[in-house]
């Protein structure tokens, strides 16, 4: 019995080494000759470019290989499996290398754009991407090379600083290259993502030295430049050109900077420049220069701009309060969910605010059932809140929504204490009065955050914080109000008509 058990492992472990055997020699047989061209896509005209065969895969590893390239600009042909060339002429080549071993032979090609101009565009403009699409390719027609970074897929201004940031430190070497750095985008997200990135990497300011940066806008260029005057003291580029949109192509087709600039002059075309001479400090400026000061030290100017939205989302709050007759759950908590809608953006922002309530409302009914002391309550309530947050924001997560590794924490936590402002307000006006108060503290932010949001309004704050005296004089004249609000003069309409009957 024994023996006839290993007469059958003899016969299973020959017939295991002969598959084995086999499996090997297919493997051999199956084994084709392959490579990869490694190279840049783009090289300027008259500079070397280095191609090499990357990942040889080899028939006979023992054999020698004939490495032949052909770089399609009708030059001799080169050997070797590193070679160095360089292009004459602008235009895409198509790059083939020819890779021969005994009877093996194959073929792999790459495809090369040679510039005679190098420049990079940093846009977030969804609105725009076929206008853009048309001007790279126009700009390839006549040897021109455009870089796109982009953050199309942003929702708001943080978002796409963040996005275009990290792109940036990607691309780095490129910025070396190009011969201008040209911005287009929404609330001066890429010229902010460039000061960030000086700020934190030394390495890139000196990429930048010696750079016009190139600012494309709608807005007021003089107030724009007020703005821009901070982002050049940290950056320390050559110079910030602010054009208009229209002046784009004419840009790209210049030879220079300089015949640009000379264009816009000759043509009496709107532009700014900001350089060392347009700085200058007056006590007129004085709140200007201080908000400039601080962004050159290192605080994020998006960080500026909620700050100086504040006095003026207060201001509007009290005239609709004061004035107009509305209902709130306070001045600070509406302030509040407004700063909230500008640092998530209005559908994050939302969507936080109806789970905070609806998880507060919940758990205060479940709570009331037992006989606890107020506090204890309200932190069992933010804990449950902040547990079905976290919930919601691992579910975007596993769906793969983007928007949801760049949204701040900070505003989500912030805005956590809602759900107390509106438990209490549950507890002292009941199931009636409480809702109504969230709906109309809710349509106040929304008014608000549109006011706020405008573009226009956060240029002009930022570009003239001095502007924040104004709001305290209107906040003075509104504290003399003695009048009869607007809704009360609908609410008691009757009774003034009697009143004036009599």
């Amino acid at each position: 019995m024994i023996k006839k058990i290993f007469k059958l492992l003899s016969i299973a472990l020959v017939l295991c080494v002969l598959i084995a055997y086999s499996a090997k020699g297919s493997d051999f047989s199956t084994l084709k000759l392959s490579a990869v061209i490694a190279s840049n896509d783009t090289v300027e005209v008259g500079k070397n470019i280095i191609f090499n065969v990357s990942s040889p895969q080899l028939v006979y590893p023992d054999e020698p290989v004939v490495y032949s390239w052909d770089f399609g600009d009708k030059s001799r042909s080169s050997k070797g499996q590193e070679v160095i060339h360089s292009f004459e002429n602008t235009g895409l080549y198509h790059v083939v290398l020819t890779m021969k071993q005994k009877d093996e032979e194959v073929v792999v090609d790459r495809d090369v754009f040679v510039y005679q101009k190098l420049m990079v565009l940093l846009t977030d403009v969804s609105d725009q991407k076929e206008t853009i699409q048309e001007l790279t390719t126009e700009a390839i027609d006549k040897g021109i090379y455009i870089k796109l970074i982009d953050s199309y897929d942003s929702t708001t201004a943080f978002v796409s600083e963040e996005s275009l940031s990290k792109k940036i430190v990607e691309e780095k070497n490129i910025l070396g290259s190009a011969e201008s750095i040209i911005m287009w985008t929404t609330r001066g997200s890429g010229i902010n993502s460039l000061t960030r990135l000086v700020q934190e990497r030394p390495e890139i300011k000196e990429i930048l030295n010696d750079k016009t940066l190139i600012v494309i806008s709608d807005e007021n260029l003089g107030t724009l430049g007020r703005i821009m005057q901070s982002n050049f003291n940290i950056i320390s580029p050559k110079q910030i050109l602010l054009v208009r949109q229209y002046q784009l192509r004419n840009l790209i087709a210049a030879d220079s900077v300089e015949d640009f600039i000379k264009s816009l002059i000759k043509g009496k075309a709107q532009y700014s420049i900001i350089n060392l001479e347009s700085s200058h400090v007056g006590l007129w400026n004085a709140i200007s220069y201080l908000v400039n000061y601080a962004i050159t030290k290192g605080i994020p100017s998006n960080t500026i701009v909620l700050l100086l939205m504040l006095p003026l989302i207060v201001t509007i709050i009290t005239f609709i309060k004061q004035i107009i007759g509305f209902g709130t759950l306070g001045l600070y908590s509406t302030s509040i969910i407004t700063l909230a809608f500008l640092a998530l953006g209005l559908q994050a922002g939302l969507a936080i605010i109806v789970v905070i309530i609806i998880t507060g409302s919940v758990f205060r009914k479940i709570l009331d059932r037992f006989r606890m002391l107020h506090y204890p309550r309200m932190a069992i309530i933010l804990c449950f809140s902040t547990l079905v947050i976290l919930g919601l924001l691992a579910f975007g997560a596993w769906l793969d929504v983007n928007q949801i590794a760049s949204i701040a924490v900070f505003p989500i936590l912030v805005m956590t204490t809602m759900a107390e402002k509106f438990v209490n307000a549950l507890s002292n006006n009941g199931y009636k009065v409480a809702p109504i108060l969230m709906v109309e503290t809710m349509t106040v932010s929304l008014i608000c955050y549109e006011l706020v949001e405008w573009q226009y309004m956060q240029t002009l704050m930022l570009a003239y914080p001095e502007l924040i005296l104004v709001l305290l004089l209107i906040n003075v004249l509104m504290s003399r109000w003695t009048g009869l609000r607007l809704t009360e003069i609908f609410r008691f309409r009757e009774v003034m008509k009697h009143a004036q009957e009599e």
